[in-house]
């Protein structure tokens, strides 16, 4: 027969009228017989009020007793000892490139007061599940302080559906825990907070934080919760546990909290008291009391509270004597003194360097700063804190006349604090109107660390982002920072020794001062890179040559944190860890600006000592690149003189890309320096207009008539835009085929014509020679013949032929002639000029000839 102890009650799942059965569970299976049989259960959205409980015996709400809690309908996890049931946490290793890195030990740890997440590049995952019978919530306290480490907080359904990813970020917190509240649906809900950490510099990374989880909606709890060690509830039916104070302590389930005895100490909400250890130097600090009415300040020595040190114990020291009276320092610029002695600022429109306040002159203005000099009590607008906050309740720095310094923590891995709050920020009008003007304003400080052991003093603005850092002791020197953003921000000056985080000390920080002087403010994707753990992210270069209307184009920004923090400029850099590291979208995180104002433009290698040698850029085009040179105005400890960016546009016409962005291939990360930076930006743009000189024209043959000119560019080009080429011309054209033929028939017929001459010029002379063989064969033997002719000559309109046949009769008269001839006889003469006469006739001839020839032709 079971017993009451070998059994629980648990109600069934709810049906669809909202009914539910109550049925006995037994606690280990086959040990008993004779289960109490199912009756039926409470309605579905039945619920008890905040300290009471459901009994399942009697199925009525019932008071918890002292010493325990309850919610009601939520549930609530506040002591960390241990992870609490239903918890579970894990890590892995998300880069797929480092598969040997052990990740098993990468997870959220308890310690106590809260649960802290882990450090290494591993994601660290703690979820819980919860089931709700009604819409409900889950809220909890988080400290999250370092942006080296990516915190998500988000909830998946029963369906595996995620919640929002754009609110699953969790924002920076200032100085203090913050609160997450997310409302829940019914149903099955897990709840997830996942860490990366992610740390470029090598530093020591601080972990998240999580304390007070409370989830409500559960409809009912069937116990109630013991209040822990450091707490107690001291009435019946209390919704929550009231921790203990100082120097009291209680163990868990308590109703009263217990003092200490005299040689022990407790902080608030301890379990227990501790030893008190032998006061030292470290113990104590000095400050300097309010100027009084006769400008007089007093030196008081107090103890670090809570006082946790024992006066008693050999070797402890004593506090030293207070009241020595010294001068008040003067008030700092833009205030004056009062009657009492006090600083209060000028009233507007008037100045003062800390005496009297003057009021300006006739067209002009004041400028309104924040200039600390002397430091006589802390500014209204400065607060001091200690990081583990609810760790301790000293101060971290204290005004000491002409500096503010850090006294002792309690923990070597304790961060000193100091932070400013400046609500915004506004121009003089005379600079108001420069569109121009980067520098909004400007902070700066001088600041001196004295470490005997490994330390480090950071500045960060805005949500804690780290400006800067300083490793170990460092002499006394000035640093300023731009300021060029117009909204509240926040500026901290904080102090560490680099020891792991949470490990304490068993002896006492050794004493390590930071000094503080005359504090002022005036009004690409990259190649992947991987760190020394193997987490793989891009650095993203975002550049803009000449802005738009005044603005600025380039942006980087950190989407890690709700703030949304961005930086402005010509050219800025961020890093981007991808998708496939994190669960969601791109991160990206860390931004700052390389450029924050143009320099000039030219093909010069060198501009204002910023230099852009060929050699990182080699080209074989004969075009000289277009150089834009940059610069920033926020300097840090390695630049000096601020970083700088020197951008080459090269002419490329085959560039189809938007951006085609090159980093030197001997300086991977685009500075060889860590200060100036240099890209290469080939484009289409950065070429010369086209013009007639660079295309030239091709000429077509002629087919069937037709023959084409086309343009083409001259290789390689080096132009675009500009004059386009000309369209294809068409002409008429006569082909080579046609001017042979037209050759070989003109050929043809001059030869036809050359041989018809010939064969007339032989037949004339054929004739020719007849005529003339006949001639002189009859001037010999004709008597009676007329005397040789002077002339041969054939005048115009006369016959040749009938001349000829003339010739050839005997007329009487040339018979006579030849009769008298030969009658008369002269010897040699008249055969010599017989001979010379037929030979001028036959002359004569041959020229009358030619000469009818010529007139035929």
């Amino acid at each position: 027969m079971c017993k009451e102890s070998d059994y629980h009650f648990e109600y069934t799942e709810c049906d669809v009228l909202g009914s539910r059965w109550r049925v006995a569970v037994p606690n280990k299976a086959d040990i008993c017989t004779g289960l109490p049989d199912p009756v039926k259960g409470t309605q579905c959205t039945f619920s008890c009020s905040e300290g009471e409980y459901l009994n399942m015996q009697s199925q009525q709400c019932q008071k918890c007793a002292a010493g325990t809690y309850s919610l009601g309908t939520g549930v609530a996890f506040d002591e960390w000892d241990s992870l609490p049931s239903g918890f579970v946490t894990h890590g892995m290793n998300t880069n797929d490139r480092d598969v040997h890195t052990d990740c098993s030990n990468s997870t959220w740890t308890p310690k106590g007061d809260y649960v802290s997440s882990n450090t290494d590049e591993c994601t660290a995952t703690l979820s819980y599940a919860v089931s709700l019978k009604k819409p409900g919530t889950v809220s909890f306290e988080y400290f999250y302080p370092d942006g080296s480490i990516y915190f998500e907080f988000f909830v998946q359904n029963d369906q595996c559906q995620s919640t929002d990813s754009e609110n699953r970020w969790m924002k920076i917190s200032e100085s203090n825990w913050s609160q997450y509240k997310v409302e829940l649906s019914s149903g099955n809900n897990v709840l997830y907070w996942r860490t990366t950490a992610y740390s470029l510099q090598g530093s020591a990374v601080k972990p998240v934080m999580l304390r007070n989880i409370a989830i409500s909606g559960v409809a009912y709890t069937s116990e109630c919760f013991h209040c822990k060690p450091g707490t107690h509830s001291a009435k019946p039916g209390s919704a929550r546990c009231t921790p203990c104070p100082a120097q009291t302590y209680s163990n868990k389930g308590a109703t009263v909290c217990h003092q200490c005895e005299e040689d022990k100490y407790a902080e608030a909400g301890s379990g227990s008291c501790k030893p008190r250890p032998a006061c030292t130097n470290s113990d104590y600090f000095y400050t300097h009391t309010p100027c009084d009415s006769e400008g007089k300040t007093q030196l008081m020595y107090k103890w670090n509270e809570p006082k946790i040190c024992s006066e008693t114990v050999e070797g402890a020291v004593k506090l030293p004597a207070s009241g020595e009276k010294q001068t008040c320092p003067p008030c700092n610029p833009g205030f004056f003194v009062t009657n009492s002695s006090t600083c209060e600022p000028c009233d507007e429109g008037f100045y003062s360097n800390g005496t009297a306040c003057t009021k300006c002159p006739v067209g002009t203005e004041p400028v309104v700063d924040f200039e600390y000099k002397w430091w006589n009590i802390m500014p209204n607008n400065m607060k001091s804190s200690i990081f583990p906050v609810f760790l301790c309740v000293m101060t971290a720095w204290e005004v000491a006349g002409e500096y503010v310094y850090t006294t002792p923590g309690d923990q070597d891995s304790d961060y000193l604090m100091l932070t400013l709050s400046v609500p915004g920020y506004r121009l003089p009008q005379s600079m108001a109107t420069d569109s121009e003007r980067s520098e909004l304003s400007r902070i700066t400080f001088v600041f001196e660390t004295m470490c005997t052991a490994d330390c480090k003093f950071y500045f960060l603005a805005w949500n804690n982002d780290v400006v800067e850092e300083w490793k170990g002791s460092n002499r006394k020197q000035s640093y300023s920072y731009l300021i060029q953003r117009n909204s509240s921000t926040s500026f901290t000056w904080t102090f560490q020794r680099t020891e792991d985080f949470n490990v304490v000390s068993d002896n006492h920080t050794p004493r390590m001062s930071l000094l503080i002087y005359d504090l002022l403010t005036a009004s690409l994707p990259h190649s992947p890179r991987f760190t020394n753990k193997g987490l793989r992210y891009f650095h993203r270069f975002n550049l803009g040559l000449c802005g738009k209307e005044g603005r600025v184009p380039a942006t980087c920004v950190d989407n890690v944190t709700e703030s949304g923090r961005e930086v402005k400029g010509y050219v800025c850099q961020s890093t981007v860890v991808p998708s496939d590291i994190r669960s969601q979208s791109v991160v990206s995180s860390q931004p700052f600006l390389i450029g924050d104002s143009l320099i000039g433009v030219t093909t010069d290698t060198t501009l204002s000592s910023i230099s852009s040698p060929k050699w990182m850029f080699p080209s074989a085009s004969g075009l000289l690149d277009v150089i834009f040179y940059y610069k920033s105005s926020e300097t840090t400890q390695a630049c000096k003189q601020g970083r700088s960016a020197a951008i080459r546009l090269r002419c490329n016409p085959t560039v189809t890309a938007k951006d085609l962005i090159t980093l030197p291939s001997n300086c991977s990360e685009g500075t060889c320096d860590g200060c100036t930076f240099h890209f290469l930006w080939e484009s289409q743009h950065a070429c010369p207009l086209c013009t007639k000189n660079h295309y030239r024209e091709i000429v077509s043959a002629c087919i069937q008539g037709i023959q084409r000119t086309t343009y083409v560019w001259q290789q390689p080009l080096q132009c675009y835009g500009g004059e386009s080429l000309p369209a294809q011309k068409v002409s008429a054209c006569v082909t080579l085929d046609f001017w042979l033929k037209f050759g070989v028939s003109t050929g043809t017929i001059a030869a036809v014509l050359l041989i018809s001459i010939s064969c007339y010029f032989w037949k004339k002379t054929r004739k020719l020679q007849y005529k003339y063989s006949k001639l002189m064969m009859n001037s010999g033997d004709k008597e009676c013949e007329l005397p040789t002719a002077d002339s041969c000559a054939i005048m115009e309109g006369e016959d040749a032929e009938d001349d000829i046949m003339y010739l050839t009769k005997k007329s009487f008269f040339t018979k006579k002639m030849k009769s008298f001839s030969r009658e008369v006889s002269y010897p040699s003469i008249h055969t010599h000029t017989e001979l010379r006469m037929s030979q001028l006739l036959m002359l004569c001839i041959i020229i009358n000839v030619l000469s009818e020839d010529i007139r035929w032709i």
